[in-house]
């Protein structure tokens, strides 16, 4: 949860968002979930990211937290143990991002979060 000071609590919803730009066949590859949508990709691509997904989903049951609590720093961690070489650079931007710009993870908003991790 973050507290906005004009606001009070809300919870911050979160979510993995993987485009796959390398389907070459006419299909529409689309896969949601709990924290995730993937959209495109060849049958290969999608099914890596589908796996890394559901690796990730795994992991945060594991440990016992949703993803919008998870903090960069944290997400890098879990990155690194389900072998998410791509999710582990952009937690590691991310968490770099919030350090350099002197906001904390739990005191930014999802729309900065949003915009730190592109």
């Amino acid at each position: 949860m973050t507290t906005q000071p004009d606001r009070g609590t809300r919870r911050i919803k979160a979510a993995i968002i993987g485009f796959g730009l390398d389907g070459d066949d006419s299909l529409n590859r689309l896969t949601t979930g709990d924290h995730c949508v993937l959209l495109g990709g060849s049958a290969e691509t999608h099914a890596e990211m589908l796996e890394t997904v559901l690796r990730l989903e795994s992991e945060l049951e594991r440990i016992g937290q949703p993803l919008a609590e998870v903090s960069p720093i944290e997400l890098a961690e879990i990155a690194w143990r389900i072998d998410s070489p791509e999710l582990h650079k952009i937690a590691l931007r991310m968490h770099d991002r919030l350090v350099s710009s002197g906001r904390s993870f739990h005191e930014s908003t999802a729309e900065e979060l949003t915009e730190l991790s592109a």
